[in-house]
């Protein structure tokens, strides 16, 4: 496949403590055992991607975002190998450090929203409501796992001064114990001046500890999770998410007295429910926040909130009305993508159920927040 610079210099964590190459790896629980950086696994991989010209199935997501004219993770991370020089590459231990210079964090699902298209895994609400309501999540069938990780910090912690990058996403990393002690170590040793960090939160707490801590670096990007503006996104994130709150949030974020380059960035996934107006999103951004990035993607998992699945006269509506509201251009890419792909019925007859049970139980109903949406679903169902 194309050549992708990820395995030889970053490991992703999980909320269980499994490693895997990055968040975009698609594979099954068995297919690998990526524990060990110099572990075989670990090695096939880096061969197949300097030797194999065909893309490997787990990278799939990068594939699609790439045909449909969307920047990658594999070209992000080839812009950083070209940042540091292009270092000397080996497959036993990736590079010449040998041991991981970008890590992606995600060390347990403490976080205080309860978003749809998300689950157990990555959400303590979201745990916490599968097991007093089972019927809402059954495509999450493991609800009763443990996912604090028991990641050991120290092999972090001992070698934080050969580290590049952190990304810390969740759960809700401003929530995390974790990343406060990390973002404290790295204080403690002087890393702060040339070291990259990535924070993804929803925007809910702006609390004054945590970001007292995050000033003092002088490379800092954060994403911002936002997939609607106003009561939409109340909808899709959860009865938690107070959209008004998040909003002042992300303007005092932003005015901080920060000590060197800050980036700040809108992150919104396009999904069933918000696809005939998630457009509306980057327009207010653009308003708001001038000198943010925006980026929005499809949702491709749990199936049925994907909007590639629905059917194609109303994919043939979004656009019109993209098209009307003179939006269509801005975001031709996620049209592309949707239209890659057949209606499925049984995917979104299940979003239709499942959306029935839900909506008593949290008190929130589809038809108040995306009434188009509603009745595509009522034709369907």
């Amino acid at each position: 496949m194309p050549f992708c610079f990820i395995p030889f210099m970053h490991r992703r964590v999980d909320t269980q403590a499994q490693n895997r190459p990055c968040c975009s790896w698609r594979w099954k629980d068995g297919d690998y055992d990526l524990q060990k950086w110099d572990g075989k696994d670990y090695q096939n991989i880096r061969k197949s991607l300097l030797n194999n010209p065909e893309w490997l199935p787990e990278c799939g997501d990068c594939k699609n975002r790439e045909e449909s004219g969307a920047e990658s993770l594999r070209q992000a991370y080839n812009l950083i190998y070209e940042e540091l020089g292009r270092p000397q590459l080996n497959f036993v231990n990736g590079t010449n450090l040998q041991t991981p210079i970008s890590y992606d964090l995600g060390f347990n699902n403490l976080c205080n929203l309860s978003c749809r298209m998300c689950g157990p895994k990555f959400s303590l609400q979201i745990q916490k409501e599968a097991k007093k309501h089972p019927a809402l999540w059954p495509h999450w069938p493991d609800v009763h796992k443990d996912y604090s990780s028991k990641y050991d910090l120290d092999i972090i912690l001992d070698n934080v001064e050969s580290v590049y990058e952190f990304k810390f996403l969740g759960g809700e990393p401003t929530l995390q114990p974790e990343t406060q002690t990390i973002l404290k170590r790295l204080v403690e040793v002087g890393h702060t001046n040339f070291i990259k960090i990535f924070i993804t939160t929803n925007g809910t707490n702006a609390n004054h500890y945590f970001f007292n801590l995050l000033t003092q670096f002088k490379k800092v990007d954060i994403q911002f999770s936002i997939d609607a503006y106003g009561a939409g996104h109340e909808y899709i994130r959860g009865p938690a998410s107070n959209f008004k709150k998040i909003w002042e949030n992300i303007n005092k974020i932003s005015e901080l007295n920060w000590a060197g380059e800050v980036n700040f960035e809108i992150n919104q996934t396009v999904q069933v429910f918000n696809i005939f107006d998630f457009w509306r999103l980057r327009q207010e951004v653009s308003h708001k926040f001038k000198s943010f990035k925006f980026r929005n993607f499809i949702v491709y998992t749990p199936e049925f909130h994907s909007p590639s699945y629905i059917p194609d006269k109303w994919k043939d509506k979004a656009k019109k009305i993209a098209i009307n509201e003179g939006v269509f251009e801005d975001e031709k890419h996620i049209f592309n993508e949707i239209y890659k792909y057949d209606y499925k019925p049984d995917a979104m007859k299940a979003l239709a159920a499942n959306t029935h049970l839900m909506d008593p139980v949290r008190n929130q109903f589809l038809k108040d927040y995306y009434p188009l949406c509603y009745e595509m679903l009522e034709e369907i169902k």
